[in-house]
């Protein structure tokens, strides 16, 4: 550093998580944002970090081996110190967020032998008290909640920040990686403590602190993979009177885009290239070569230059149409797509079930599907049909105990989409029906389905969707977005039938594992909204069960009343035979095991690919 500058006022070292968060306390500038990342940018990170770490882990390798695989850098950060403290100036988003994943990999590491200490790394200890490395006063109770493994905190009247970290911790544990568990799970630490890397800025000046937090962010933009396309695309038409229609459209439609979401049109271009025209995705396997899909995700500008003629982009006129007719055409149906996600819509609503477990990769398959001359009954179709087979997929291996994250499908996403590329409906719902019948996996697995620390939001979803299936069976408003609303004041959560007290069914149990295991199976949860569990919990079943009576459908299927003077429920129950009945006097051992049953019954009525247009016939 030239003697002209004082090394101590700024400085910028490469560090590992170890070293990041060894023997350091960070704060927060009041001045910060809140805590702001979402469920997708979890799931995003998780993904990054599992599909890098998997491309170097070979099973059966030394774990000193980890030493040698390739470093994951996770961007700069800026901090400014002041005394003991280093405040974070930017880069809190994703040290929070890595403390959460640090705080879930303690506890999957729990018991086990040679493992990496990570308590430290995420709290320290001093006269018995315990504060931890990111000290922030307002978020001490949901972190401890999250350390201690609280089933549930409440976030009633808690600010944004105390709110989102309680909510992406649940994502945390929900999306991480299966492949990741096991024997490779004290690689993965020892890989994410060495080899991931930041580059911390650190000043011990504010003022400089927040200068290069501004140049960063402010100054010098570089031109992004889609700022690159544009003007290689431009280029290529020549005339200056089309140029300047096809960049008023493509800054139009992207504008559009961006408004919806932030990366909304990189997104998309993303899908687009990868589902029309990607025909290669590298191996994982170390040193394995890119393949399209990959280089598409880094620098689509650069894939879509060098592979032009497979494009179908010779001469002016193709350029031209390629923006005007096809770039127009599909990005005005990500942009439908992208709205039906969150918002639930007629006849998209599959789209919606399935982006509300995270499976961005849907939007693959489906772009893949379509053309540019689909019209909108086509294009709806076509929709419907990969999301309803996508989310049947996800349903079964659901119940099955398998993982459902981006670095587990993407491979088998990857090659949907090349066998639905441009299909018509008629070809495609033949396609789909095939993958169905091949599918390993079947609802018969719910007989042994039941709740445990790591799938909560697997069984919310899932009750959330029978519930409201059945209530919109009989006549009433389908109210799935509601159930799966974490941010209502009174959100509604997983009930247990049986209050946790063994000691009310000892005469059916010799132990209380026994009685946990049957207390936690599918056949003896409910959803329910907060306030309701937080009364009514702990009662006995006859006291709880009057009170069903008022609440959705299938819980008040375990009273009598809900079965007297209502011939919509009637009807349904006759029409689909499903096995409902009451259970007025007591909740035994046997009726949990016919509600499982029940349970079965209703997943396979709806996933059944016969009603879903996906059957063999």
């Amino acid at each position: 550093m030239s003697d002209l500058i004082d090394d101590k006022l700024i400085d910028g070292t490469a560090r590992t998580l170890r070293e990041l968060f060894t023997g350091r306390k960070y704060g927060i500038e009041y001045y910060q944002r809140e805590y702001t990342w979402t469920e997708s940018n979890v799931v995003e990170l998780l993904d990054d970090l599992a599909t890098r770490f998997l491309d170097e882990y070979v099973e059966g390798d030394e774990r000193r081996k980890v030493a040698s695989y390739r470093y994951y850098f996770l961007g700069p950060i800026i901090t400014n110190r002041s005394e003991e403290t280093r405040y974070i100036v930017d880069g809190q988003q994703r040290l929070t967020t890595l403390t959460l994943l640090l705080i879930h990999l303690d506890h999957l590491s729990e018991g086990l032998e040679d493992v990496e200490k990570i308590e430290p790394l995420v709290y320290s200890q001093r006269f018995g008290s315990r504060t931890f490395n990111i000290n922030v006063d307002e978020r001490q109770d949901v972190m401890f909640a999250i350390l201690n493994g609280s089933e549930s905190f409440e976030t009633d009247d808690k600010s944004e920040s105390v709110r989102n970290i309680w909510e992406r911790y649940q994502n945390i544990v929900e999306y991480f990686s299966e492949e990741l568990m096991g024997e490779s799970l004290v690689y993965f630490i020892d890989w994410l403590l060495e080899m991931v890397v930041l580059v911390e800025i650190g000043t011990t000046d504010q003022e400089m602190a927040l200068e290069v937090f501004e140049t960063m962010n402010d100054r010098g933009m570089r031109l992004s993979n889609t700022d690159m396309l544009k003007g290689f695309l431009l280029n290529r038409i020549e005339d200056s009177h089309h140029i300047e229609k096809a960049n008023q459209l493509w800054r139009n439609r992207i504008t559009e885009l961006s408004d919806l979401d932030k990366n909304a049109d990189s997104d998309f271009l993303k899908y687009w290239l990868r589902g029309q025209y990607a025909d290669t995705i590298r191996e994982r396997k170390k040193d394995a070569v890119s393949g399209d899909f990959d280089i598409i995700g880094t620098a689509f500008h650069k894939w879509v230059r060098d592979n032009n003629e497979r494009i179908g982009l010779y001469r002016p006129s193709d350029y031209r149409s390629f923006i005007n007719h096809d770039f127009e055409r599909m990005s005005h149906r990500y942009k439908q797509i992208l709205q039906a996600s969150w918002i639930l819509t007629p006849g998209l609503e599959y789209v919606f079930y399935t982006a509300k477990i995270g499976i961005t990769l849907q939007y693959l398959p489906i772009i893949a599907a379509l053309t540019p001359e689909d019209d909108e009954e086509t294009f709806r179709l076509k929709a419907r049909l990969i999301a309803s087979y996508i989310d049947l997929y996800i349903a079964r291996r659901m119940v099955n105990y398998k993982n459902y994250g981006y670095s587990t499908i993407f491979y088998y996403m990857f090659n949907l989409s090349k066998s639905v590329r441009r299909k018509d409906p008629d070809i495609l719902r033949g396609i789909l029906a095939n993958e169905v019948a091949k599918l390993p996996d079947s609802f018969d697995a719910v007989k042994d389905f039941r709740i445990h620390s790591q799938n909560r939001w697997r069984i919310k979803y899932l009750l959330s969707r029978m519930t409201a299936w059945i209530e919109s069976e009989c006549g009433d408003t389908d109210r799935f977005a509601e159930y799966v609303d974490w941010q209502r004041k009174n959100p509604y959560e997983v009930e247990h039938i049986w209050a946790n007290k063994y000691d009310r069914h000892m005469d059916e149990f010799d132990n209380p594992d026994d009685f946990a295991r049957y207390r936690n199976r599918f056949g003896a949860l409910l959803l329910l909204p907060k306030d309701f569990n937080a009364s009514y919990g702990a009662k006995r079943y006859e006291e709880k069960v009057e009170h069903y009576n008022s609440q959705n459908l299938l819980a008040r299927s375990l009273h009598p009343l809900a079965y007297e003077n209502n011939p919509s429920f009637s009807g349904f129950m006759e029409e689909t035979g499903l096995p409902f009945k009451p259970y007025p006097d007591g909740f035994t051992k046997s009726d949990i095991e016919e509600r499982q049953d029940l349970y079965r019954q209703i997943c396979e009525r709806i996933w059944d690919p016969d009603k879903l247009g996906l059957g063999s016939g």
